[in-house]
């Protein structure tokens, strides 16, 4: 008879029903498989054991009762265990901030973990690639013992998973530190839009792909007046920041409302959300009109000879 002990000081339920889960599939290919529990000490154990086999010879009955074993626990750690130990390491190393900031943390880790595109579906393919790894260990782990206590398993076999987690709470807490200074930077600019008195009551901004842009007032005259001194000698003397220069351009003319031309997709370009963020219902986008193309960020279409303006 072939004995799998596994031990927690943990909650054993997600375990258990786990185990219970992958031995009914078990005994559909002949195979049976009994659950016992025992305490021993501050642990809890659920025994797994093997029992008799019709279809399979030993190896291979033992084989496929190891897999069972060691695919129930891998859903384990990754589903259960996984959001304990990011959030006992963010306590554990970032412990001067609050509650609710470590909350943050913790939800851009996950998102970090998912990896940069994001989505439902990036989860699930980022979740399979660390079970791959983590079933791995468990499964060579396994072949050369009988017992196995999760804790110290993930501690001292799954030291480069446990790593990898570090280094995403790590980076972590470098995006959620950049994201804070972001919105105290466009708090301060809507407070400096808000407090003057608006110069013109329109200006239109057309931003090129290369991220040159050219302002025009309703009247459609390019603005290069004293509302703009000294940006032209800022472009000469130092390295050109587009996206600096527009919205200080836009936030020293603080117009009633603007409207920005553009061909870039929407919501995909950091000018665009700054700009949407500091001057909130003021701003409007355009993404194709006939001042896009005098302007020359659009080019008329060609159908069936005749040229076709948005």
């Amino acid at each position: 008879m072939e004995v799998l002990a596994i031990g927690t000081s943990e909650e054993v339920e997600p375990i258990r029903e786990r185990l219970s889960s992958e031995f009914r599939f078990l005994e559909e290919e002949g195979l049976n498989v009994s659950i016992s529990e025992s305490d021993r000490g501050s642990l809890h154990f659920l025994d797994c054991r093997l029992g008799e086999h019709r279809k399979l010879n030993r190896p291979e009955a033992v084989e496929s009762f190891q897999h069972y074993v060691a695919n129930a626990l891998s859903d384990v750690i990754i589903n259960e265990w996984e959001r304990n130990l990011i959030r006992k390491m963010i306590r554990a190393d970032y412990y001067y901030f609050n509650q609710q900031e470590q909350d943050a943390i913790y939800d851009y880790t996950r998102r970090g973990l998912t990896g940069e595109i994001g989505g439902k579906d990036a989860e699930v393919l980022y979740k399979i690639n660390r079970k791959g790894r983590v079933l791995e260990k468990l499964l060579e782990y396994l072949r050369g013992n009988s017992e196995l206590v999760i804790e110290g398993f993930i501690t001292f076999r799954l030291r480069d998973y446990v790593a990898d987690l570090e280094d995403a709470v790590d980076q972590a807490v470098d995006d959620f530190l950049l994201e804070r200074e972001y919105h105290e930077f466009i708090r301060l600019l809507k407070y400096f839009v808000d407090a003057q008195e608006p110069k013109l009551d329109l200006v239109h901004v057309f931003l090129s792909p290369d991220g040159t842009f050219k302002l025009v007032d309703s009247q459609q005259n390019v603005i290069n007046n004293e509302y703009l001194e000294g940006f032209v000698a800022e472009m000469i003397e130092s390295e050109v920041n587009y996206e600096d220069l527009l919205v200080s351009a836009l936030i020293t003319i603080a117009p009633k409302t603007l409207t920005v031309h553009t061909r870039k997709a929407k919501g995909t370009d950091e000018t665009l959300e700054t700009i949407r963020n500091v001057f909130g219902d003021r701003a409007k986008f355009c993404y194709g009109c006939r001042m896009c193309e005098e302007h020359g960020l659009l080019k008329p279409v060609q159908v069936k000879g005749k040229s076709w303006r948005p």
